[in-house]
């Protein structure tokens, strides 16, 4: 059919040749070029030679910016707003006071914890005294009972066994020496009573002595008694008297025991003292931070959103102060199909486009990704941070994600034109250079292979191949025109020759 459009055009072309009178040189000349493509068995083609370059697939993701520090501070005790220090729209800075509550109350109550913690205390020490000192007094109690006990039952047994020239010297001698240490411990009490004057001994030590001096004179009274029994003989009611004394004594020996018995007591005294001291100090704890809790500060820096509660509101706990929106830790939020959520990995460089800021590129990396998917669509909600803390970028704001999923450096490239598709296969015809054969009478001529190649990374222009090597020209239009062997010859770029012209004959 080509070649009979081609006839057709040659004889309309003669025909306007031989027309009396007349010569159109430019169809004389299109009627040559004509007769030369019938001639021509080489199918016209253009080519591109197979070039190295960085590819890369991108993945667009749409969203806002949005903060994580959204709160509404509020009190955290009871009372009456004393003042307020912002206004709706104010910046403010991590730990900068908002509002301040009254605190008359809670500074009353404080004094009063602080002077029961001081009660306490003084209870705590009066009980660690106690717990040191009423042992060695409680010991001295005992030993002297005891003493006294001894001497009782010496005295009973000589008044019933009656006295002899021997015991009448020995009970003298007894007197003697009872009275040299009740003498004796008399200065000892003495000299402790004046040196406890100068503040030279504690307490304790002028106790101890006057414990030494009242057995010492006990002893002397009873080596008196005993003597005056031995001198006298015994009589039935000396010998009632000696029994009482002895029973008496033993007495005094069990209430001395019992007492000393009550010293482990001591130190569970001083274990309530601690426990009050404890609970007097938490209950100080308790109203200080009471006080401090009534002094609102922002948790982070941010900016005031809405109109702050005004002074003299009386507040619960709760009950919000200030609404905050944070200037910082502001993150970009946008959505992913389902189908590409895998090509999206945490730590993901993002560059990062937002609409108030057309010509002020920015960049982050992806943090998270939330794991529930909405229903519509199937979208997955992917969170990029700043990588710096971007001055001018506002939560609420629109903006646009570019993630790079996939880069290749050196990727071999042609223009997407060049690929065949056929069978689930994808070829290109490579160009080849036939040497001239003057056995079959052929000259030199440019040929084409067709060679099976894959393909990786594309944009719009160009895509990546994979089986032929960089510097290889393929055809990239005419390739639906030739098969596997076809003589080829290259398109050339026309010329501009300017308008036809036709002369007269």
């Amino acid at each position: 059919m080509k070649r009979s459009l081609v006839f057709a055009t040659i004889i309309g072309l003669s025909a306007v040749l031989v027309t009396p009178g007349c010569v159109n040189r430019a169809a004389q000349a299109q009627a040559k070029r004509t007769e030369e493509i019938i001639k021509d068995k080489a199918v016209l083609v253009t080519t591109a030679v197979a070039t190295s370059m960085p590819m890369s697939e991108t993945l667009d993701i749409t969203g806002q910016i949005v903060t994580s520090d959204t709160a509404s501070v509020g009190a955290k005790v009871a009372g009456r707003l004393a003042s307020v220090n912002v206004k709706d729209g104010d910046s403010v800075q991590a730990g900068q006071v908002l509002a301040v509550q009254e605190t008359s109350i809670q500074n009353a109550q404080l004094r009063q914890a602080l002077a029961q913690l001081s009660s306490a205390q003084s209870q705590l020490s009066q009980a660690k005294s106690n717990a040191a000192i009423a042992p060695q007094r409680t010991a001295a109690a005992v030993a002297a009972a005891e003493s006294q006990l001894r001497s009782a039952k010496s005295q009973l047994d000589k008044a019933r066994k009656g006295a002899r020239t021997e015991e009448i010297a020995q009970a003298e001698w007894n007197v003697r020496s009872a009275k040299a240490n009740m003498e004796t411990a008399k200065k000892e009490l003495d000299r402790v009573r004046e040196l406890y004057k100068e503040g030279a001994v504690p307490l304790q030590r002028v106790e101890q002595a006057q414990n030494a001096y009242e057995q010492a004179l006990a002893g002397y009274n009873g080596a008196l008694e005993a003597q005056r029994v031995t001198q006298n003989a015994t009589r039935p009611e000396d010998l009632r008297a000696a029994e009482e004394a002895v029973r008496q004594a033993e007495e005094n020996v069990r209430s001395a025991k019992a007492q000393k018995a009550l010293d482990v007591t001591l130190n569970d005294q001083v274990m309530g003292a601690v426990a009050a001291v404890n609970a007097a100090q938490a209950q100080v704890d308790i109203v200080r931070q009471q006080i401090a809790d009534a002094t609102i500060r922002a948790p982070f820096s941010g900016r005031v959103s809405g109109r702050p509660a005004q002074p003299g509101t009386v507040l619960n706990p709760g009950q919000t102060v200030v609404n905050l929106v944070g200037s910082e830790g502001i993150y970009f939020e946008g959505e992913v199909p389902e189908v590409r959520l895998a090509e999206v990995q945490i730590g993901k460089a993002v560059e990062i486009t937002v609409d108030a800021f057309p010509n002020r590129p920015f960049t982050g990396r992806v943090v998270s990704i939330n794991p529930l998917g909405s229903d519509i669509g199937r979208m997955f909600t992917v969170r990029v941070q700043f990588e710096r803390n971007e001055v001018g970028v506002q939560p609420g704001m629109f903006a646009r994600g570019v993630v790079t999923v996939k880069r290749v450096e050196d990727a071999i490239v042609l223009p997407i034109t060049a690929l065949l598709k056929q069978d689930d296969k994808t070829f290109v015809f490579v160009v080849q250079q036939v040497p001239s054969d003057p056995a079959k009478n052929t000259e030199a001529h440019d040929s084409v292979k067709k060679v099976e190649v894959r393909t990786g990374l594309t944009n719009t222009e160009f895509v990546q191949v994979i089986g032929i090597a960089e510097g290889a020209k393929v055809i990239v239009k005419g390739v639906n025109a030739v098969i596997d062997g076809s003589v080829i010859k290259e398109d050339q770029p026309k010329k501009d020759t300017g308008a036809a012209t036709s002369e007269g004959a």
